[in-house]
């Protein structure tokens, strides 16, 4: 753990954040380099904390793209290894959503997709989430609306980080243990890159905060001390708003959310409900004029184009069944083409499955035709609360442990308690080789990741 006295020393470091610019020139074309970099997790007075990021000049890769318009760039791996770089949240055409990128500028790869939904979405690794996310290697991708939308659009990335009283990234990021359990947990807590942030909003508009929480494994439970907020949207899709109040926003890893900030009269205080603490992470410090703007009560951000379910009680059905972890149930497991008993598992660093598939490159756990209307029963056998994310779709959740459920929001992850079961219903509407993830790095990367088909319609 950081000791008090670095805790201290960092508190009195404590700058204003550094500024997300956007890593792309002027006509929109990005360019995503992961390489090694630093980053002055502690404060100015503390060691810098070697990193990977997107852009090195900036402490987090913030892109923008606009709704139904063509997205394009490159992306080189600068690193040792292979980058699987994942656009988490979007329905974008399939290949272009998953990118294996070796090391090399040779090897670089374009990325290009439109994206179908305005939102707030995300990009990082798909596999050896473990180490390369812990490291810093993600970012928010910002997909403004068709309709301009006028607010102070302010994105707010919320990370735990291990690192040592010096400041150095602690190493171990493929134990075993950790996987089998809750997960690499940090223990020093940044908003936007930075230590104790200040990050200033100009009054005259109303304010969009674009919340990601970019952690390893810690569900996050935001506070904001100052102002009246309220709920506009999760995942990416608008919500009706929804007052905030005095409880936390809670955010499982790679959840979003946008929080609509209407009057800003002083000092916002953002801070993390720990249980046992509270700790604060950032300020945002009011400029400027107040606006005299005011939203109806009954805004709402543009809907996106989502299919509408169709009928449920003719849905094709799927069940997938959560086991692994400490206590969790797995005995064997389907890796590639053979069956492993559970010591074996262990031995290849897996301890997760799902429907009894651990990883990539086993049989896909359903099959179903572009347009088909899917409910999905996802069953947790362990104890731990799984975050799963739907690649290429979103949801609504019908069902929890058989107690109906409705007009619930559309969403791109699911968290279903420990020993219970949720339904979820879709519409396959995007053709292609789709995964189902845990949005917790270890637990991926140690299996609990699998995929479905959505095959075309012959006309």
């Amino acid at each position: 753990m950081i000791s008090r006295r670095a805790f201290t020393a960092g508190v009195l470091a404590a700058a204003a954040a550094p500024r997300l610019v956007l890593a792309q020139d002027a006509a929109g074309f990005i360019t995503l380099k992961a390489e090694k970099s630093q980053m002055p997790l502690l404060g100015k007075i503390g060691n810098s904390t070697d990193v990977w990021r997107f852009d090195k000049a900036q402490p987090i890769a913030v892109l923008r793209a606009k709704q139904g318009q063509e997205f394009k760039g490159r992306f080189l791996n600068l690193l040792e290894e292979d980058v699987w770089l994942h656009w988490f949240g979007v329905r974008g055409n399939a290949e272009a959503m998953t990118l294996n990128v070796a090391p090399g500028e040779a090897n670089a790869v374009d990325i290009n997709f439109t994206p179908p939904d305005a939102g707030t979405f995300w990009f990082g690794p798909l596999i050896h989430a473990s180490q390369q996310r812990d490291m810093g290697l993600y970012g928010m991708l910002i997909v403004e609306e068709a309709t301009p939308q006028n607010f102070n659009d302010v994105p707010l990335i919320i990370d735990d980080w291990k690192i040592s009283d010096d400041g150095q990234m602690q190493q171990g990021f493929d134990n075993l243990q950790d996987a089998i359990g809750e997960g690499r947990i940090g223990n020093w807590f940044t908003l936007n890159g930075a230590f104790k942030s200040h990050i200033q909003i100009d009054r005259a508009r109303p304010t969009r905060l674009r919340v990601l929480n970019a952690a390893n494994v810690r569900s996050m439970n935001i506070l904001f001390k100052g102002a009246e907020i309220y709920v506009m949207a999760l995942d990416g899709q608008p919500v009706a708003l929804k007052p905030l109040g005095l409880d936390a926003l809670k955010l499982a890893p790679g959840q979003r959310a946008d929080l609509l900030l209407a009057d800003l009269k002083k000092q916002i205080v953002v801070s993390l409900d720990l249980s046992e603490d509270v700790a604060e992470i950032g300020f945002l410090d009011p400029i400027g004029t107040a606006s005299a703007v005011e939203l109806p009560d009954n805004f709402i951000l543009p809907a996106n184009p989502l299919p509408k379910l169709g009928d449920l009680v003719a849905a094709k059905a799927f069940t997938i069944l959560i086991q692994g972890g400490a206590k969790g149930g797995l005995k064997s497991a389907i890796v590639g083409d053979e069956r492993l008993d559970i010591r074996t598992l262990l031995e290849k660093g897996l301890a997760w499955a799902l429907n009894g598939v651990a990883g990539p490159g086993g049989p896909a756990l359903f099959d179903v035709a572009s347009g088909e209307t899917v409910i999905l029963t996802l069953e947790n056998a362990t104890s731990f609360p799984q975050p799963l994310h739907i690649h290429g779709h979103v949801w609504q959740m019908i069902e929890a442990d058989g107690q109906a459920l409705e007009g619930e929001p559309w969403r791109d992850t699911a968290i279903v308690p420990g020993l219970s079961k949720i339904k979820l219903a879709f519409v396959a509407d995007n053709v292609g080789l789709w995964a189902i993830q845990s949005l917790l790095a270890e637990r991926v990367d140690s299996g609990l990741l699998g995929a479905f088909t959505v095959a075309a319609v012959q006309p």
